[in-house]
């Protein structure tokens, strides 16, 4: 009897609930690595919006209930406040506050009174806020993708968009009755950067998500470029509710050099006049297409040692995977990450900020274009023990913006080992933020010198000998804009041999710098010294001396003017002493408890240094060996 009065109970309850509909953009994915936070307030929270669009499709239509899921327990008094609202800042309709027992457990909240959707609303939130400490990451997403205007969360006491955060949804599900057969795609975030030149065939993908409770089995994609119109219909298909779904634009005229608009609807989603709400269909971007002739070259920088016993054969990695992937790529050797030998120069200890973590750095290793591929390397950096890693990290960054084309000229005096050099950069697209700069390497090839695993006559190429600027980060760039000509011109002396300047006797660690095996090697990218992710290389060039190198797509501009360039300080450590190369008028050392030390026979350790320059002044944090 007491089986078949549990079993009604249980019909009952499945009858009660079988109208209720989830309504959101979330799948209840959850997983632990997706929680979060968002600025450094102790209150957090998310929310989820439904547009006014949306809630007339939805009109007469009750919420009686919605779930929540949080990242982490540990909120005061392990409650979240839980709220469905008109705004995020006014008064809601309905709050409410809940135990939160688990983490990364679903929270049901059942309102007093279930609310009718009128229609008439502007929109809806439905969200929770909480305090919890510093080291907790209470907020969670499905890590999906964007999708503007719909996810919501609290950052240092404002309600922010989580559009463009690569988030994805937050984890809130809203039950209404009866909304069983609701048609709704929500075009998502598509990213159209890239690097394409006129006439190419390109093929780009768009996406987006089913936000209502029906399966979606067609659409249509509009596809409208430089007044060109397409119609792209897309049949048999099988996309769940709260699915994201990927499709190809294909037959893009891009014959055209230069910015074009581009934008993408889905229209007739499961037939014509299926879906109440459209204002979410339609996505706009703008494409750039460079010269049809544009030229741009990869800088490849490796990482290696001549007591490195693996670097020869990760110096065959790298040539293989060049090879392979067929790019313009010029390499140059920095010998720093493993151990300063002979050809270690003063610069090259700079460099090791592009590791993960300067203080366990490693050869043979790469870098390519100085771009971070988060899928192989939290850094620039790779291990170039993988041609795999190598290869991916090679076509990674030619996916990236050149926006420049440059002109490196060269002129040599070889009686009196005169040098100079003039760079040209011309903008196509002007760059988008005020952090560049440009440098000047001096590349060595055919030196025979000691090798651990390679012998005493190892052949070493591409070595770095040192920057013609003078200065290990080059010269930083205020404004690229298109059209507009940086000029920059320098003659430096190259001495017979050149001292592997990080040691202090300058009688030993000398190079013959021969002449006919040397060349310089110019780029010019992004800059910040406090963000080893955001130095992406634009382009760059190599020639040998006395020689010039025009790229293709480097044509005669416009409007001619020298852009402003100001040095770049280089801060290094040499004998375990703290060095600056270019003007400043102070300089300080301190320890990691805040204290200041003498800048003298510092002890192996991470030391702040802060230098003052004119108005300006750099704080750096900086390892001592």
């Amino acid at each position: 009897m007491r089986k078949i009065l549990l079993s009604i109970a249980s019909l009952l309850i499945f009858a009660g609930s079988i109208n209720a509909t989830n309504i959101g953009y979330s799948k209840d994915d959850i997983d632990r690595f997706n929680t979060f936070r968002l600025g450094s307030s102790h209150k957090q929270g998310q929310a989820i919006r439904f547009s006014h669009a949306k809630l007339q499709a939805l009109k007469g239509k009750t919420i009686d209930f919605a779930e929540f899921v949080v990242g982490s327990k540990n909120t005061t008094d392990n409650n979240i406040n839980v709220f469905l609202a008109t705004t995020l800042t006014g008064t809601p309709i309905a709050e409410g506050t809940l135990e939160v027992k688990r983490g990364l457990t679903k929270i049901k909240w059942t309102l007093d009174k279930p609310y009718t959707i009128t229609g008439e609303e502007e929109c809806l939130y439905i969200g929770y806020t909480a305090e919890i400490g510093t080291t907790y990451n209470l907020l969670i997403s499905d890590k999906s993708y964007d999708i503007e205007g719909c996810n919501f969360a609290y950052k240092d006491d404002a309600w922010v968009d989580t559009y463009g955060m690569d988030r994805g949804s937050a984890l809130i599900f809203v039950n209404v009755e009866d909304a069983d057969n609701l048609t709704d795609a929500i075009i998502g975030k598509s990213n159209f950067d890239g690097y394409y030149k006129a006439g190419d065939k390109c093929k780009f993908t768009a996406q987006f998500i089913n936000a209502g409770t029906t399966n979606i089995n067609s659409f249509d994609a509009v596809v409208e470029i430089g007044g060109s119109k397409t119609t792209q219909h897309f049949a048999d298909l099988n996309i769940e509710p709260k699915d994201a779904y990927s499709f190809p634009i294909t037959d893009i005229d891009t014959s055209t050099e230069g910015a074009q608009n581009i934008s993408i609807t889905i229209a007739n989603v499961n037939g014509a006049d299926k879906e109440a709400d459209t204002s979410d269909n339609s996505v706009s971007s703008e494409l750039f297409f460079y010269p049809k002739n544009m030229e741009r070259s990869l800088l490849l920088e490796s990482f290696t040692g001549q007591g490195c016993p693996n670097c020869p054969g990760g110096h065959l990695n790298i040539e293989a995977a060049i090879k392979k992937t067929g790019k313009d790529i010029v390499e140059v050797a920095h010998h720093v990450g493993y151990k300063a030998d002979l050809f270690t120069m003063s610069e090259d200890p700079t460099y090791v900020f592009f590791y993960p973590n300067i203080s366990s750095t490693f050869a043979p290793a790469a870098m390519v274009n100085r771009n971070t591929y988060t899928n192989v390397s939290t850094s620039p950096i790779v291990e170039a023990t993988s041609i795999n890693k190598l290869l991916s990290t090679i076509y990674y960054a030619d996916t990236k913006e050149p926006y420049v084309s440059l002109y490196l000229k060269t002129t040599l005096d070889e009686s009196t080992r005169e040098l100079n050099v003039k760079l040209y950069v011309l903008p196509h697209k002007t760059v988008p933020h005020n952090n560049s700069v440009f440098n000047v390497f001096l590349v060595q090839d055919g030196i025979e010198a000691y090798q651990e695993k390679g012998g005493d006559n190892y052949t070493h190429n591409r070595v770095f000998r040192g920057t013609v600027t003078g200065n290990a980060w080059g010269y930083a760039v205020k404004d690229i804009t298109a059209g507009k000509l940086l000029s920059w011109e320098k003659t430096i002396t190259i001495p017979d041999s050149i001292h592997s300047s990080y040691y202090a006797d300058e009688t030993k660690n000398n190079v013959e710098a021969v002449l006919k095996n040397m060349s310089v090697v110019a780029y010019i990218g992004e800059f910040d010294q406090n963000d080893n992710t955001k130095h992406t290389i634009y382009n760059c060039c190599e020639a040998r001396l006395g020689e010039s190198h025009k790229q293709t797509g480097f044509a005669k501009p416009t409007d001619v003017n020298s852009a402003e360039a100001e040095q770049t300080l280089n801060i290094f450590v040499n004998n375990g002493k703290v060095c600056v190369e270019g003007d400043y008028s102070r300089l300080s050392v301190y320890n990691l408890a805040g204290a200041q030390v003498e800048n003298a026979a510092l002890a192996k350790g991470v030391y702040i240094v802060k230098v003052v320059a004119g108005s300006k002044q750099t704080t750096k944090k900086i390892l001592v060996r």
